[in-house]
């Protein structure tokens, strides 16, 4: 999974696998790719990552730390406070034994996790300590020998605050810890409507002048409120064809949750995805 394949592959968040034929059949594509959100102290989710294999799909396990430890949440990892935890969950991933995608504490970037640099130092220490948490997971990850878990950086594709020291550079842990590298972004519509480029183009080029690493959008989606969301979709998959060629992996986001991220909120924008995806630029399968 090393990203060097022609074309995008096709991915989302459905909001649990009961969800994600149906929002198949409403797209018409299989997903390559299916993001789920896994809370820090669970187990290695194996039964849902069964059922994202039997589709066909690779999972995609975004893996969040809310921790509460007076230590810091990021402190406190990579201290080796989760020491216990963290080795059993590589160890049943690399049990479990099929490729997946493993998205550590995304959007370092922004100002509303506890593992965000904003809330672990800020400016004196926030980037170093996310780079000293990612760097031992990795480690881990590497000391049991899980080689089918392809890590993956995922920045924000917006600063907050918007400050110098908190630009995603500033966070990233190097190549030799990365496999993947991912950004995620938002249409948000109402009065402050944007598209696709105006969403994407700021973070692509930084992530492209930083690494060489294979590309993809963690996540994405657009309000209805505010504009047209199926002109939206048509605008945002021609672009990615067109303009943003080393995103070989995209994640629509299909909630309704601060606006309706869902695909289907409208008949139109339905069938604008529906329509985008019959290009044979965006894949159903990553080639292994």
């Amino acid at each position: 999974m090393d990203g060097n394949y022609p074309g995008c592959a096709a991915g989302a968040f459905v909001n649990g696998m009961d969800n994600l034929a149906i929002f198949q059949s409403t797209i018409g594509k299989k997903m390559a790719v299916v993001l789920w959100f896994h809370s820090w102290c669970s187990p290695f989710p194996s039964a849902e990552a069964d059922g994202v294999v039997n589709n066909g799909s690779i999972p995609l396990i975004t893996w969040e730390p809310w921790i509460s430890n007076s230590a810091g949440t990021l402190e406190a990892i990579a201290s080796g406070s989760y020491e216990s935890y963290v080795t059993d969950f590589m160890q049943a991933a690399k049990d479990w034994g099929k490729p997946l995608f493993l998205r550590f504490a995304h959007e370092m970037n922004g100002n509303w996790y506890p593992w965000d640099g904003f809330h672990n130092g800020g400016a004196a220490s926030g980037p170093e300590r996310y780079k000293r948490a990612w760097i031992y997971i990795y480690n881990v990850k590497n000391r049991v020998g899980a080689n089918n878990v392809y890590m993956v950086w995922c920045p924000n594709n917006t600063n907050q605050p918007g400050e110098d020291w908190n630009n995603p550079a500033a966070y990233y842990p190097g190549d030799a810890y990365v496999e993947w590298v991912g950004m995620d972004g938002y249409n948000w519509g109402y009065s402050s409507w944007q598209n696709f480029d105006s969403i994407f183009r700021t973070i692509y080029q930084a992530l492209t002048a930083l690494t060489s690493k294979p590309l993809m959008i963690g996540e994405f989606a657009s309000a209805e409120q505010g504009g047209g969301k199926a002109a939206w979709i048509t605008d945002a998959f021609s672009q990615i064809k067109d303009h943003y060629t080393k995103i070989k992996l995209f994640c629509w986001f299909n909630i309704n949750k601060e606006r309706d991220w869902r695909v289907d909120s409208s008949s139109t924008s339905a069938a604008a995805l529906k329509q985008a995806l019959q290009d044979d630029y965006f894949l159903d399968t990553i080639e292994k």
